[in-house]
């Protein structure tokens, strides 16, 4: 259990979080709702003093499901899914399909923060921090601190790049949310992914989101090892709109992003002192890139363990499903091109309702037998042979 240190005339602090973005205000949103880290010092500090609407997340849960309910910007009863020779269109129910902006996620979990005399943010940039055996030390531009658990949602990209065990895709992307002349939209329906477009070589495909019938965000998105230049975003962004003779519309934002999908064992920087946390940890769905979700299951895991424990390096632990990921990404890396082909055959095979529970990590074996036979056999049995020979050396 945490012995912690009293709030009042200490300049060492329980907790310090680097970065506030979806992972650390997750924990934050949790830490505040338990109740139970009232006397416990937490210092986030982040750079970005004006954040403004620079990431849309989206997720699946329970209609009646209350959580981030104040945040939703839309939901959606059905969503759909395309390529070349497959069109699927289907309810969730009872599930739905929810978008939540980030700037009034970002302020509306500060104005709870607010309400915390035990919790301060400071604006500052984060430069390095190491270990003493019973506190943290970390350094930012303008100060430095100690804390006794240290909690850092900065990824290392040369980490995960300049090694060669495990596959590292990127989901990269552009959005445009555009604001047509006609209503092109049924604002009813959420476009999860349509591949029915040029695919490069890649693997590519639009995901589109309508707000109404005139109101649409459009992304174009890849899961790759490279990302394009900017143009090339905007060029495939284009290309989808004109096929579907959308040309009078106006652009009223931009967002653009990367994130990792791979295997990588973050957790094996892990101390006793100090979690990653959001990609940083590993925390993305490795072989989708989904992480809104999966950071909402690992926070409320994290608060929960942190009531009870106080090694943070026995956190993480590995299951089934970073295997199931691992191999995905194995074949995904290899023959990139292949990316619709593979994604249309287990939507076109499997019930959504078995696919979703499967991204969730919340399927049974038998449905995982399912899924995997979905796939080519031979390519993946290949891929299997060769991770596990690798994996003995």
């Amino acid at each position: 259990m945490f012995r912690f240190v009293k709030v009042k005339n200490s300049k060492i602090y329980d907790f310090i979080f680097i970065g506030a973005g979806a992972s650390t205000l997750q924990i934050i949103n949790n830490v505040i709702l338990s109740n139970s880290f009232k006397n416990f010092s937490i210092l986030i500090i982040e750079n970005d003093e004006n954040k403004v609407n620079d990431r849309t997340w989206s997720f699946w849960g329970n209609t009646d499901d209350n959580f981030c309910k104040s945040f939703i910007a839309k939901e959606w009863n059905k969503i759909c899914f395309k390529s070349k020779d497959f069109h699927l269109e289907e309810s969730l129910h009872p599930l739905s399909y929810k978008m939540i902006r980030s700037a009034p996620f970002y302020d509306g979990v500060k104005k709870l923060i607010k309400t915390c005399p035990n919790i301060i943010i400071k604006f500052d940039s984060f430069v390095s921090y190491f270990e003493e055996k019973n506190y943290v030390n970390i350094k930012t531009v303008k100060a430095k601190y100690k804390s006794k658990f240290l909690f850092n949602s900065v990824i290392n990209w040369n980490l995960i790049l300049n090694q060669t065990k495990y596959p590292v895709l990127q989901q990269h992307f552009v959005g445009w949310f555009i604001k047509t002349d006609k209503e092109h939209f049924n604002s009813e329906i959420a476009t999860f992914m349509d591949f029915d477009i040029n695919q490069n070589k890649k693997t590519s495909f639009i995901y589109l989101l309508p707000l109404n019938k005139k109101e649409a965000l459009v992304e174009y998105t890849l899961f790759s090892k490279e990302r394009l230049k900017f143009a090339e975003y905007e060029r495939g962004i284009r290309s989808y709109l004109n096929k579907n003779n959308i040309r009078n519309y106006s652009i009223n934002e931009i967002e653009n992003g990367n994130i990792p999908m791979t295997c990588y064992p973050f957790h094996k920087h892990n101390s006793k002192r100090v979690l990653f946390i959001g990609s940083a940890g590993g925390w993305t769905k490795a072989s989708t890139g989904f992480t809104f979700s999966s950071i909402r299951k690992k926070s409320e895991k994290l608060v929960n363990y942190l009531k009870k424990n106080d090694d943070l390096s026995k956190f993480e632990s590995k299951n089934r499903f970073w295997w199931y990921d691992l191999l995905f990404l194995d074949v995904l890396s290899k023959y990139n091109h292949k990316g619709s082909e593979l994604f249309t055959k287990m939507f076109s095979k499997n019930k959504l309702e078995i696919i979703l529970k499967f991204l969730d990590e919340e399927t049974s074996y038998c449905e995982e037998i399912k899924i995997f036979l979905s796939f080519p056999r031979l390519l993946f049995v290949k891929q299997l042979i060769k991770r596990l020979i690798r994996s003995t050396h």
